[in-house]
């Protein structure tokens, strides 16, 4: 369990180097990782890793973590960086391919949102100072509720944004952390750097930045951290 709380602070280190606003943070982490006892550091511009090939277009590379995914006992977790997502409208039918979205106002408000889905639904809502929540914004009629399709997110979204009580919750929409038992999201392509973190076992780490140029991957680095 431990690890799996380290990996999802890795995860949203990562937002914060993607983020233009107040960086998002998963108020569920709130442990600090331990110092690893080993660091070992890899790189390529060519060849294979982890069932990844440098030269490889954006798709096929997710095509092939996937498949790497599914090989791992345990959690991984990607995240597309980059800021893509400028209006409620880019989210339309993009929504279900991801894992969580994040809502705030510029400069960041504590009525800002933070929603976790799993499987297929609504898991957890939190403010932007980490309150719990059961629905989000309040005392929005068509608010997110935990619990709800992730299918039906973005209908109620276009509504709450209709809301002038609430449109300018929509001030900074972030979208990163990518579900991969879904499909590929063509706005893939635009980014320039995937996040991939797995651990290996209880004691070791490997974090890869997938470089990418022009849609194609350019770069390979992997850090594996090794701990007591």
């Amino acid at each position: 369990m431990y690890m799996k709380y380290l990996l999802l602070n890795v995860f949203f280190v990562g937002l914060i180097v993607s983020s233009c606003s107040k960086s998002p943070v998963d108020p569920m982490v709130i442990v600090e990782p331990p110092e690893p006892v080993e660091i070992i550091l890899d790189s390529i511009m060519e060849g294979t890793l982890h069932g990844m090939t440098v030269g490889d277009g954006a798709e096929q590379v997710y095509t092939d973590l996937q498949l790497f995914t599914k090989t791992k006992e345990t959690t991984t977790y990607l995240s597309i960086t980059g800021q893509f997502n400028h209006a409620i409208t880019d989210l339309n039918e993009r929504v279900p391919l991801y894992a969580s979205l994040i809502f705030d106002r510029k400069p960041s408000s504590p009525a800002g949102g933070q929603i976790y889905f799993e499987g297929n639904v609504i898991k957890t809502i939190y403010n932007r100072e980490g309150k719990k929540l059961t629905s989000w914004p309040n005392p929005s009629s068509n608010a997110l509720r935990v619990g709800d399709s992730v299918e039906d997110i973005y209908g109620k979204l276009v509504k709450i944004h209709a809301d002038s009580r609430f449109s300018n919750l929509f001030d900074y929409i972030g979208m990163f952390h990518k579900d991969t038992d879904k499909a590929f999201d063509p706005v893939q392509h635009l980014s320039n750097l995937w996040q991939f973190n797995f651990s290996i076992d209880e004691k070791n780490v490997i974090r890869l930045d997938l470089i990418f140029a022009n849609g194609a991957l350019t770069k390979i680095k992997s850090r594996h951290e090794r701990y007591f």
